[in-house]
């Protein structure tokens, strides 16, 4: 094995919840996210809201990336439910909330907004009646440190072939949305909390190219085989933080909390390159492909 310069601390995982001012520190553990009541219009059930919101939790936690607690389980923020639910709420009241959050340990807050559900009923040319669903909402991270937005997004099921789903009852068809609905949520989160690290050793090396690399992630940031990062090399100019992606690794083995064996699929002469060169390399994690159905 070709040994190498060990880097320093790499970013934060929760590099999205602060600004370019940011102490950079390893990613070593999963960041704490609270996940709030979801808003809803008057015309959406309650019970639909909660089953989609029960749907996007499981998405979650099928993520392992994050360690995420449900308001409902801290006294303190499981008040006002209902009308949390219809935006009674002012800012200021949000405030205080995220600022219980803080103090309860909350690294960021996730919120869910559904701007429409609708079950349609259709009758075939022979008679026979069927229902499908079509539902429309936004998931936010927020900073609540601060109340700001960390990154959102828009998820639309139902209104394609592809994420169609039909049923002989309302309700069922119902549900079968709130099901599907739950896909491009981890695409979110992925986004929302990025692993963050650095590159440990170099493995294999064929001439002027890096082929495999160990790196400073694993298991206690929720890394998993094939998970794929952006490689880039950090500079600092006129007081600011630049990087420039030059390749792209891919996990193949998860070797510990804090370790990995990556492959580097591009940029392994720049990678060599950069590293022989004493420049600071980080590795940032790439959110999986969204399948098609799903709006940012």
């Amino acid at each position: 094995m070709n040994t190498v310069k060990t880097f320093g601390l790499a970013l934060v995982c929760l590099a999205g919840l602060f600004g370019n001012d940011a102490v950079a520190q390893e990613t070593n553990s999963k960041p704490n996210v609270f996940i709030d009541y979801f808003w809803r219009p008057t015309d959406v059930d309650a019970n639909l809201a909660e089953q989609l919101r029960s749907y996007v939790i499981e998405a979650i936690n099928e993520s392992n990336r994050v360690e995420l607690i449900d308001v409902d389980t801290k006294s303190a923020l499981a008040i006002e439910k209902s009308r949390r639910e219809s935006g009674e709420l002012s800012d200021g009241d949000d405030m205080s909330r995220l600022s219980v959050m803080k103090e309860e340990g909350a690294n960021a807050l996730i919120q869910g907004r559904i701007t429409s559900f609708v079950v349609k009923k259709h009758t075939t040319k022979e008679g026979g009646i069927y229902y499908d669903a079509v539902v429309n909402y936004t998931l936010k991270a927020i900073n609540p440190a601060d109340g700001k937005l960390i990154t959102s997004k828009t998820i639309q099921v139902g209104d394609e072939i592809l994420n169609m789903q039909t049923s002989p009852t309302a309700d069922e068809a119902a549900m079968k949305t709130c099901k599907l609905a739950k896909r491009g949520v981890k695409g979110f989160i992925e986004e929302a909390f990025p692993v963050v690290g650095t590159v440990l050793e170099v493995g294999e090396v064929k001439k002027d190219e890096i082929k495999t690399a160990y790196i400073s992630v694993g298991s206690d940031a929720g890394v998993a085989k094939g998970n794929k990062f952006s490689i880039c090399i950090e500079r600092k100019i006129g007081g600011r933080t630049s990087q420039s992606v030059i390749g792209e690794m891919e996990v193949e083995a998860v070797e510990g909390g804090d370790i990995s064996l990556a492959k580097v699929k591009k940029g392994g002469k720049e990678l060599k390159a950069a590293m022989d060169g004493g420049q600071t390399v980080i590795l940032k994690s790439i959110p999986k492909k969204e399948r098609a159905g799903f709006s940012f």
